[in-house]
Order: structure tokens, then C-alpha cells, then sequence
């Protein structure tokens, strides 16, 4: 979709899982319907560095772009969605003041899949920036912390649709 979404308060969506869960495959079924800027962590980090190290150094980095890309589209009134694993507190911490700073209505997605699905996605060969395998996924798989607030959860295994539905409605404030 092209365009901006102006006359409209401005939303940054903020995905959150572990590997494999389906946050890129989310990202590109919700680009079906609603105009955002996809600011994808796995992108930003081989932009930066096409060998990735995934030190703390290069991870601050990481995320210090994908927040400037992401308050860059809200500042242009446009909906910006984060594609990233997120999964500690403090991680989404910058997004939420983020938020809250440029009065964006702020939409947290957790995107789940059982253990055994994640394990057969990350088998295959991916699509797209991700190099997440494995190993990455096991590492951390114990780091995710539930969000403090409420979430939109969803289980990657079945239809997107509900979900997107959903998301389209927080955004335009309708009732659910």
C-alpha cells in the first residue's frame, strides 16, 4: 500500500516473540491492509552489519535506528509497526515513551506458535533478514518477560485474520 494515513492519530505496532514465532509473516499479512512503515530489527542489523555479531554494542545500535526509523514515521503521521523478538521489559520500554511522547495510540502484539513449530520453521530455510536458527531460539526462549500491559496475542498457527481485524479496530479506536 502506498500513502500516509493522515487524519488519523498515528499508531506504532509493536510486534513482539521469540524466533520463528511469525512476527515478519504478521507484518506482511497486516501490509495486506493497513499502510505503516515496517521497521524490521533483522533488516536494520545486516544494513549495519552484513556480518552481525550481536554484541551489546552492535544490539544498542541495532535499536537505537529502529526507534529513529520508527519516530520518524510517527512524526510524519504515518503508522509504524517494530518487528523485533522484544522480549524483555526493557526492550519495549523505549517503544511504549516512544508512544506516549508523540501521542501515538500504541498496539502490542505478541505472536506465539508451540515449541515443536517454532522448532520445524526454524528447520527450514527462512525468507528474508532473519538468521535466527535453532540455537538463537533456545538461547532465548527463556529471556521472555509477559508484558506489563495488555497485549494482543496471537497463535501463528492458525488464521492471521482475527488478529489483523483486531489491530485495524485498536487503531481506529472503534469498539471491539
Amino acid at each position: 500500500m502506498t500513502g500516509g494515513n493522515f487524519g488519523s492519530t498515528p499508531a506504532l505496532i509493536l510486534l513482539s516473540g521469540l524466533p520463528g514465532a511469525g512476527k515478519t509473516t504478521f507484518a506482511h499479512a497486516l501490509a495486506e491492509v493497513l499502510d505503516f512503515e515496517h521497521v524490521e530489527s533483522d533488516a536494520v542489523r545486516r544494513g549495519l552489519a552484513p556480518r552481525p555479531a550481536y554484541t551489546p554494542a552492535e544490539n544498542g545500535l541495532v535499536f537505537e535506528t529502529v526507534e529513529a526509523r520508527a519516530r520518524a514515521a510517527l512524526e510524519a503521521g504515518r503508522h509504524a509497526l517494530v518487528d523485533a523478538t522484544n522480549l524483555s521489559n526493557r526492550d519495549r520500554r523505549r517503544f511504549v515513551r516512544l508512544a506516549r511522547r508523540l501521542d501515538a495510540t500504541l498496539v502490542p502484539v505478541r505472536l506465539t506458535a508451540p515449541e515443536a513449530t517454532i522448532r520445524d520453521r526454524l528447520a527450514n530455510p527462512r525468507e528474508g533478514f532473519s538468521q535466527a536458527n535453532l540455537a538463537i531460539y533456545e538461547a532465548m526462549r527463556d529471556r521472555v518477560q509477559q508484558l506489563a500491559a495488555p497485549v494482543v496475542v496471537v497463535d501463528t498457527r492458525f488464521s492471521l485474520q482475527p488478529a489483523i481485524d483486531l489491530v485495524l479496530r485498536l487503531i481506529n479506536d472503534e469498539e471491539t
